[in-house]
């Protein structure tokens, strides 16, 4: 009986080992990037922020929403109510509306087969997180000979090729199809490079907002307990102390 429970157990535990092996193969390797949020102290750069938001409003919109999202929870970020009525005034929207795109679900289903998906906890919902998202963003290519390396009878119909999204086969579109696209606020150069790190952090501040007050207040609480365990320990020295003394 315990004989054939080991077996199954082994054959079970080695069959999904090579199948996480197989999917762990054909997953691209995602370079890791430097983003403001990491580390306890970590921080959302305003301007940053503001330069994301410039993109997804400018660019992502155009197909995707981000549902959970509106001009008043910028001030989150350390935009104030003025800075953020400014933003939504120049979209004709109030404080409290969300960011949705203005394309409806017909013409959406009509142009790509199916609605795009909310962006609001995109960085979240796939492996490899914000790096993830920013290397999708900058990882289209038409280099004929890495297509050809990887398909040899072609793309997919309808299919464009990315080296970081797993089979390489992408129904999206590049979002950003060369520098310039938009206008920065403060003048920074806006590369494709640099557009995707700025829309990927505004898309990770959109998932996570209250992920630096966050990492702030486990900081807090990291010192609280160390101090608290030094104080136990004097304390439990000082009582067995007199404990043994007897």
């Amino acid at each position: 009986m315990f004989k054939h429970l080991a077996l199954m157990t082994l054959l079970i535990t080695g069959h999904w080992s090579l199948i996480t092996d197989a999917q762990a193969s054909e997953a691209p390797a995602i370079e890791k990037q430097q983003w403001s949020f990491q580390g306890l102290r970590g921080s959302y750069d305003k301007d940053q922020v503001l330069r994301g938001y410039t993109v997804f409003t400018n660019v992502c919109m155009a197909c995707h929403s981000a549902k959970y999202v509106s001009h008043r929870d910028m001030m989150r970020a350390g935009f104030t109510e003025a800075e953020v009525q400014a933003l939504a005034k120049n979209l004709n929207m109030t404080l409290d509306q969300k960011l949705l795109t203005a394309q409806d679900d017909a013409t959406a289903v009509e142009t790509f087969g199916k609605v795009p998906p909310d962006l609001s906890l995109m960085t979240k919902a796939r492996a490899g997180l914000a790096d993830y998202t920013y290397a999708v963003l900058t990882g289209y290519s038409e280099d004929p000979e890495l297509i050809a390396h990887t398909f040899p009878q072609g793309l997919p119909a309808g299919a464009h090729y990315n080296k970081a999204f797993p089979g390489h086969a992408i129904a999206m579109p590049s979002p950003l199809t060369g520098p310039d696209m938009v206008t920065y606020h403060d003048e920074t150069p806006a590369s494709v490079e640099q557009m995707a790190k700025d829309v990927t952090l505004f898309m990770q501040w959109a998932a996570e907002p209250e992920r630096v007050e966050r990492q702030h207040m486990g900081l807090y609480v990291i010192l609280y307990l160390i101090i608290f365990t030094v104080l136990a320990y004097l304390t439990k020295r000082v009582i067995w102390k007199d404990v043994k003394g007897h």
